[in-house]
């Protein structure tokens, strides 16, 4: 049993952020939620008050670091400060994290934490994604039903798979039944729940579910 059993992680990454009501609205809903920095994420942790449970740096973007525990890297290394971070809390116990700050600034770095969401289903755990537009998971095959969250709008699926086969989608305003849906030319973008909770089916491929509002809606 490890020392992070059953908690909650929320991962800072390092991405540039200065609206943090999305964050402070997670805290309020999981208020023993451990905190945990990808070096330059420490900044953002700071700037909301927040000691880390624990912190993993390369002091690359940031040269302090701060935590109950501290793992220091080398700047010279395959993986992430991130990637490290999330394999980390679930090696300690964890078994669903969010990540925030994690999707602005550079695009290459965005879509590598976006691939943390395969990695976390192959671990074992659940991983989020959540921004101050967005909140995105993984939909990793076969039935699953989504409760639409209230505080946003959309929701679209961006297939992981170049050919995504056997979709369907209920209680949506534009549903589809066993379908193809191609990475190319996805037809799947802005969909509208049409009651508290819907369904998505793929019956072969991996895709993205990402709920979405507005930016005049965002906190």
């Amino acid at each position: 049993m490890g020392a992070f059993e059953r908690r909650h992680a929320l991962i800072f990454a390092a991405a540039p952020e200065t609206e943090y009501g999305y964050i402070r609205a997670f805290l309020k809903e999981h208020p023993d939620a451990l905190i945990a920095c990808a070096d330059g994420g420490l900044r953002h942790a700071r700037a909301l008050g927040l000691h880390p449970d624990f912190m993993i740096s390369d002091c690359d973007s940031m040269p302090e670091v701060e935590g109950t525990e501290v793992v220091r890297l080398r700047p010279e290394k395959d993986d992430t400060d991130t990637q490290g971070c999330l394999r980390e809390v679930f090696r300690r116990g964890c078994t669903e994290a969010t990540l925030v700050c994690a999707t602005g600034g550079r695009i290459d770095h965005m879509l590598a934490n976006l691939s943390l969401l395969e990695e976390a289903y192959a671990m074992g755990g659940r991983l989020t994604v959540l921004d101050r537009q967005n909140q995105i998971v993984l939909h990793e095959g076969g039935c699953q039903k989504f409760k639409m969250p209230p505080e946003y709008a959309y929701f679209s699926l961006v297939p992981l798979d170049a050919v995504l086969t056997g979709v369907s989608i209920e209680n949506a305003k534009y549903p589809l039944r066993d379908a193809v849906v191609t990475r190319a030319g996805m037809v799947t973008i802005s969909n509208e729940a049409i009651a508290d909770c819907f369904s998505v089916t793929i019956r072969e491929g991996r895709s993205l579910v990402i709920f979405s509002r507005d930016w005049t809606r965002a906190l």
